[in-house]
């Protein structure tokens, strides 16, 4: 069989590693070693990866690592990415654990992959005494310098600018098509070089280590932003914890991030939330620029190997900066899009995610707990715990035609196939078609409404799919794993909506937005 491979991607086989316990071995450079960790996954170090010495700035030398795809043409405009390695790594490092080089033989743009100046640690802006929180108890760091003056004059900085300047000599970049992405410490020079240095580039990418929010705000929670606006994305990992010197906890720091960049962006009302198999994905529109968070289910610190190629088909590849600043949108390789049809709800909100819109279920959802207890003495073990809401709001969503009986503790369905149901409180037991099944707990009769779990509804009733998280429940017609902070996203903007209603929170315009 034949296999055309131009501007196809091609991984190369290589030889696993899989008694490598180093972080990044060095004996990987040049070879076709590859190793794996936890998902951390790492490809042949590519043939066409080419290693560059020189002075970039304060007349000292830097490395870096050029990739110009074998469909690069001279007398044409090309993309240029600036690929940001993380702490202790290389250049070569991250281009062997990101899908950038593969991408850019697909899509014909050059990928350029820097190394930190000093001891593979980027330059990045940190109070002194915080410095030393970071790197206590890490084993191997080396000693850190605070760094001084203003982030425009640090050595990093200035190398990454005129890295790009020298890539605009030596190839036919696109100047309006300058993207730059990076990775744990990575991911940190990439927002720092976004908000201070931010006119060089069209959009900013990154994963593994969001920003502190004290270097995001001032003291009046305003924007410090010198770099203006651009299209953002944000990959967080499940696992991933915030450093413990941010002083802020996973939640408030990487939904703190994403409202940083939709203030700054201009972004305002709900995002459009899709999720696929492990990826959680938030798109947001904004007037100036466009924002994206993914989260990824079930992965710890670092960045997937497909994470590159989800950048640049969702976001890069339809972004382009026009010379007065202004972003233009043309169409990307995939369309930002959410979930046609998805429903989302959590304990103890009134309001539910349905499809896009934020609807009012009338009561709180219900957390309920299947309890054993017979033979324990007086003990009980929990055997489940359901999301459960009114079956008057699942008539509404599935447009089932609704009846109550005996002051609401008998409901009847009917739903648009012709298949009917009833339920009454207090019963495990419900009545399909005129046979008795048992659900997932039984029915409770709360608020003046009769509930049900609204993960067996869907899943049994309507053969849909269901994934949770903590206190909050997502159903889809596919296969989505919701992961934790799309969950907490989501239960946000549900509690910010109950607020909204009960007038104890003035609508914003800021990661959660108003309609």
């Amino acid at each position: 069989m034949e296999h055309n491979t131009e501007h196809k991607i091609f991984i190369l086989p290589g030889e696993p590693n899989d008694a490598n316990r180093e972080y990044l071995p060095e004996a990987i450079k040049g070879s076709n070693m590859v190793v794996n960790e936890n998902g951390n996954n790492s490809q042949v170090y590519p043939p066409g990866l080419k290693e560059y010495k020189g002075c970039l700035a304060d007349g000292v030398e830097d490395v870096w690592y050029e990739y110009v795809p074998a469909s690069y043409q001279p007398h044409k405009k090309t993309p240029l990415v600036v690929s940001m390695h993380g702490g202790l790594m290389t250049g070569w490092g991250q281009a062997i654990y990101t899908s950038w080089t593969l991408v850019a033989d697909r899509e014909g743009f050059i990928v350029v992959f820097p190394n930190a100046h000093k001891n593979r640690m980027w330059m990045i802006e940190c109070d002194p005494e915080k410095v030393e929180l970071m790197i206590k108890g890490m084993q191997g760091v080396p000693p850190l310098n605070p760094p001084e003056g203003s982030v425009e004059e640090y050595h990093d900085v200035k190398a990454a600018a005129a890295l790009i300047a020298l890539m605009q000599k030596k190839y036919n970049i696109d100047e309006g098509r300058i993207f730059m992405q990076g990775m744990s410490m990575g991911n940190a020079m990439t927002s720092q070089f976004a908000r201070y240095m931010g006119h060089l580039l069209a959009g900013a990418a990154g994963s593994g280590c969001p920003t502190s929010l004290n270097l995001l705000f001032d003291k009046e929670g305003n924007p410090i932003n010198r770099g203006g606006a651009m299209d953002i994305w944000q990959s967080r990992l499940e696992w991933d914890k915030v450093p413990p010197h941010y002083g802020a906890d996973d939640h408030d720091t990487v939904l703190g991030n994403c409202r940083y960049w939709n203030l700054v962006n201009g972004c305002r009302g709900l995002p459009k939330i899709k999720i696929e198999g492990e990826n959680n994905y938030a798109f947001w529109s904004g007037e100036k620029a466009d924002m994206v968070l993914r989260d990824v289910r079930n992965r710890d610190h670092g960045q997937t190997f497909d994470d590159a190629q989800w950048v640049w088909d969702y976001l890069f590849s339809g972004t382009r900066k026009e010379k007065d600043g202004t972003i233009v949108h043309e169409r990307p390789l995939l369309e930002r899009e959410g979930d046609r049809f998805a429903i989302a709800a959590a304990w103890g909100k009134s309001k539910a995610w349905v499809s896009g819109r934020v609807v009012d279920m009338g009561v709180e959802a219900v957390k309920w707990q299947k309890l054993k207890y017979h033979g324990l003495n007086g003990d009980s073990i929990v055997r489940g715990e359901y999301l459960c809401v009114p079956l008057s709001f699942v008539a509404e969503i599935f447009q089932a035609e609704y009846e109550e009986q005996m002051e609401g503790t008998v409901v009847y369905l009917k739903m648009p196939d012709g298949k009917t149901l009833q339920f009454a409180r207090g019963c495990i037991g419900c009545v399909i078609d005129n046979r008795v099944e048992s659900m997932l707990c039984e029915a409770l009769y709360r608020n003046g409404r009769l509930y049900v779990s609204l993960e067996w509804f869907c899943t049994r009733v309507c053969g849909l799919r269901s994934s949770s998280y903590d206190q909050v429940l997502y159903v889809t017609d596919h296969d989505a794993q919701l992961s934790r902070y799309m969950a907490w996203l989501l239960e946000d903007i549900l509690k910010d909506a109950d607020r909204q209603d009960d007038g104890t929170k003035e609508k914003q315009e800021g990661i959660y937005g108003a309609e």
